[in-house]
């Protein structure tokens, strides 16, 4: 990143230049990824060596981090002047901040199979395949993305560890009824709006998605994106019971 590129911090994506972006896999885009593994690690240690109450104040701190970030982004929005449309929290990563929130007061089991088994894989994919790549590396979107998608796995994590989320396959129903009833109306709105919530219209840039609409189009893509999904459900609770055997056997 060039230290000219500072003078864009506030600048929306409406207004950002070309070629400034930080793009996937470059140096800008690793040094987040080291610095998001390293603070994950280090706060899943923290943790898991505090009591009952500090893990309550640590959970309760990442989950409502997570929509202050989302409240923090909608004033900068509304200061700036731009459309909210673009904005709304229908994306799965944008929901599962809200979802963590609720969690953390409810811990109602089949939001903890969603945020695991959806919400977790979605973050780190979102880390990997970022859409706000067009943004410079040190930039409020970046940040804010960045953080919040680590917000995201460092709860997933606590509850995992702690024993709040214990993902069951025999659940897996719960989280495929939740992507029905989310995803359709979702659809449907990207339709009428001309709006990419949950990249039901078109593949993010850079993504996996992307590589399957080059071979099999767009909407053929749906295809493969639905088939992506339901392999990883299933990857998620097979991943998780494999562990969970080998150290019980420990």
């Amino acid at each position: 990143m060039k230290a000219g590129d500072l003078k864009y911090f506030f600048t929306y994506e409406t207004e950002i230049p070309d070629g400034i972006g930080f793009g996937i896999f470059h140096p800008g885009h690793l040094i987040w990824l080291t610095l998001i593994v390293v603070v994950t690690l280090l706060l899943l240690s923290f943790y898991r060596k505090s009591n009952n109450r500090r893990k309550k104040g640590l959970e309760f701190g990442v989950a409502f981090s997570m929509v202050g970030w989302m409240a923090i982004r909608a004033l900068y929005i509304a200061v700036i002047g731009e459309d909210f449309l673009y904005e709304l929290p229908f994306h799965l990563c944008s929901m599962a901040g809200i979802l963590c929130g609720f969690h953390c007061v409810f811990r109602w089991q089949w939001l903890g199979q969603v945020l695991y088994t959806l919400c977790l894989p979605g973050a780190v994919m979102a880390l990997l395949f970022p859409d706000w790549s067009f943004y410079p590396a040190i930039h409020f979107i970046s940040i804010e993305a960045f953080l919040f998608h680590m917000g995201i796995v460092v709860y997933v994590g606590f509850q995992l560890c702690s024993g709040g989320i214990v993902p069951r396959i025999r659940l897996v129903w719960q989280v495929i009824l939740f992507l029905v009833i989310v995803v359709i109306p979702i659809y449907i709105f990207d339709r009428a709006y001309h709006v990419n919530y949950m990249f039901v219209n078109w593949p993010s840039a850079g993504s996996p998605l992307e590589w399957m609409a080059d071979f099999m189009g767009n909407p053929g893509y749906l295809i493969g994106y639905g088939g992506l999904v339901m392999s990883f459900i299933l990857l998620m609770n097979l991943g998780y019971s494999m562990i969970a055997r080998l150290c019980n056997k420990k």
